[in-house]
């Protein structure tokens, strides 16, 4: 006699069924993700580690160095830390701040190498391949990369954090196997994941790496 009833659990979908598009946006996703959470752990989001690398000379943004030399809350923020300074007009990285942000850069880089190191040197290098040839198949080209990877309307990778209901973290809140959206045909849902790749994945990938 068979005493266990399964009739009432969810059902999963193998992952082999699912798309490009559904893997391409967790990755981005979760990488986006376990960013944030290493940069909160510091009192830190995307925006103010930006800030810092340009304060410290370790990325040029354009526009933003500018914007960080009108000395802005975050600058000041920053400031309040004895990470940043301002010397007749000009803001300056201060000692303190140039070793807390190498300290960081360190944890920000361990999550980019475990993503990194989740797959062989072969296999990574066959996906990004492979990601490439689907790009510029599609019409991708090096003339027009921010029509493939926007930063988002409000800059530096806007939408990426935990809960945004925007670019890579756009409904990765489902629970696993639940239909992105009730009673709709069964493949538009994936049809508009499809879309959302150039909105979501890129994007998020882009700003796990620019991040480290």
């Amino acid at each position: 006699m068979n005493n266990h009833d399964n009739t009432s659990l969810p059902e999963t979908p193998d992952t082999r069924t699912r798309s490009l598009a559904f893997w391409m946006r967790a990755a981005g996703a979760a990488l986006a993700a376990e960013m944030n959470r290493t940069l909160a752990a510091e009192g830190l989001d995307r925006r103010d580690w930006a800030v810092l690398d340009v304060l410290s000379g370790e990325r040029d943004i354009p526009g933003l160095a500018e914007r960080v030399q009108r000395g802005g809350k975050r600058v000041r923020a920053l400031a309040a830390r004895g990470w940043a300074v301002e010397r007749d007009g000009v803001w300056t990285i201060t000692a303190e701040g140039r070793r807390e942000r190498d300290r960081i850069h360190g944890l920000v880089s361990g999550v980019r190498d475990r993503a990194r190191g989740a797959v062989t040197d072969e296999d990574y290098a066959t996906t990004l391949a492979s990601l490439e040839a689907i790009a510029r198949e599609l019409g991708w080209d090096e003339s027009s990369p921010r029509r493939f990877g926007p930063r988002g309307r409000h800059g530096f990778g806007h939408g990426f954090g935990p809960g945004h209901g925007s670019g890579a973290g756009h409904g990765c809140g489902r629970r696993s196997g639940e239909h992105p959206h009730r009673g709709e045909h069964p493949h538009r849902g994936e049809h508009r994941g499809e879309r959302a790749f150039e909105r979501g994945f890129t994007a998020g990938f882009a700003a796990g790496r620019d991040a480290a």
